[in-house]
């Protein structure tokens, strides 16, 4: 987050600290790169329309101000996963076009572009995607379908559905394989490694790391 011209900037700030463990007055006023400069003056009018709290020195979303919030992030999130599983951007370079999508994608078109990406669980630096109304939708239909690659058989073709775990430097070795949210990929060997076809390369991979990705046979 490097923009703060408004204060769904700020919210979106607060939301990432508190993700991260907490939120302080001081995080938001000053950063070692500048690039967050809050006042007193705005975290008190933001705290007067009841979407934040703040007390000993720590800021909290409310609840109102989580309602308000989770879609911005949802939105800036999203547009990271489509610039970089569309458009083949890495995480680093997403930052910035992120910020600008977020101002201008509309419900409907956050919910086609989920859609399009397979309900992804996470953005491409491992935080969570705020589920929205057409994932929630998925989820009933899909539910009892989805499993992970090692419940499955050689053979079977597999669209990914999401990545399941926390651990980023997961994440970032099935990312560096082209595994995420929307690929298919077909199984040809589990033991005593994992070897996944995508396209018309071949990825072996350990069970711990395969075990985490999650999909429908198709």
């Amino acid at each position: 987050m490097k923009c703060f011209d408004s204060n769904a900037e700020i919210l979106e700030a607060i939301w990432t600290f508190e993700e991260k463990g907490r939120c302080t007055i001081e995080s938001l006023k000053t950063r070692s790169n500048g690039d967050y400069v809050v006042s007193d003056e705005v975290i008190s009018l933001i705290e007067r329309t009841g979407l934040i709290t703040v007390s000993n020195g720590e800021i909290h979303l409310t609840e109102k101000g989580k309602s308000e919030t989770a879609p911005i992030i949802r939105r800036h999130r999203l547009a990271e996963r489509l610039l970089t599983d569309i458009l083949g951007m890495t995480p680093e370079e997403t930052e910035e076009s992120a910020c600008e999508y977020e101002h201008v994608l509309a419900p409907g078109l956050t919910e086609a572009i989920c859609t399009l990406l397979g309900h992804p669980r996470e953005c491409p630096h491992g935080s969570p995607i705020p589920e929205g109304e057409c994932c929630r939708r998925a989820d009933v239909s899909i539910q009892s379908a989805v499993k992970s690659i090692d419940q499955m058989n050689v053979g079977d073709t597999v669209r990914v559905s999401y990545i399941k775990t926390d651990d980023h430097l997961i994440i970032n070795k099935l990312y560096s394989h082209g595994i995420s949210s929307g690929q298919t990929l077909k199984i040809r060997q589990k033991f005593p490694s994992f070897v996944l076809q995508i396209d018309h390369s071949q990825v072996a991979l350990e069970k711990s790391v395969a075990e985490n990705i999650y999909g429908l046979r198709t």
